[in-house]
């Protein structure tokens, strides 16, 4: 590069420079110039609220006023039964609530299998046909000497440190109860 490119281009810059002081300038002015807010009465004109504002006071008073409402309603939603509307949010009554339905309907389909295999076989028996004995997997029972119970110091330690904490449980309802 020359130096007349080089020159021009620092010309370009400082003009660039300048126009945007200019409009930081002007801004700044335009922010700090007063402008008077005022309430009347339309029936009597008499005035009922008047303020004195600039740019900057009118920027700086919205700014807060959203910041409060924000956790004004922040605040509403998390202590209030308004919580139960935001999704993803579940109750932990619910939840267990929910949990415990899905175990009562699962061992229901087991019961209900269990009665449809037994109607069948019925129905198979007094149609004449052979009777067939199929083992159902879902209620094998295993005999009590096939199981080998090895205790280990964890597992005593862990006994224990549930027994605590049924202990510590117990007595917190016992209080609540009183």
């Amino acid at each position: 590069m020359d130096s007349d490119s080089l020159n021009s281009n620092n010309k370009k810059g400082a003009a660039m420079r300048l126009r945007l002081s200019d409009k930081w300038q002007d801004f700044r002015e335009r922010m700090r110039h007063k402008h008077r807010l005022v309430v009347l009465d339309t029936d009597t004109l008499q005035e009922k609220f008047s303020m004195e504002l600039t740019g900057l006071n009118l920027f700086t008073y919205v700014g807060i006023s959203v910041i409060v409402l924000i956790i004004l309603t922040s605040l509403l939603i998390a202590f209030t039964p308004l919580r139960n509307l935001v999704p993803g949010y579940i109750k932990p009554e619910l939840k267990e609530e929910v949990i415990r339905n899905a175990q009562t309907i699962d061992s229901l389909e087991v019961i209900i299998d269990q009665h449809e295999q037994h109607i069948a076989i019925i129905q198979d028996v007094l149609n004449g046909k052979e009777f067939r004995t199929e083992k159902d997997t879902t209620t094998h029972k295993v005999a009590e000497e096939e199981v080998v119970y090895r205790h280990t110091r964890a597992d005593s330690l862990l006994r224990q440190e549930i027994e605590q904490q049924r202990k510590a449980a117990k007595e917190k309802q016992k209080k609540k109860r009183k």
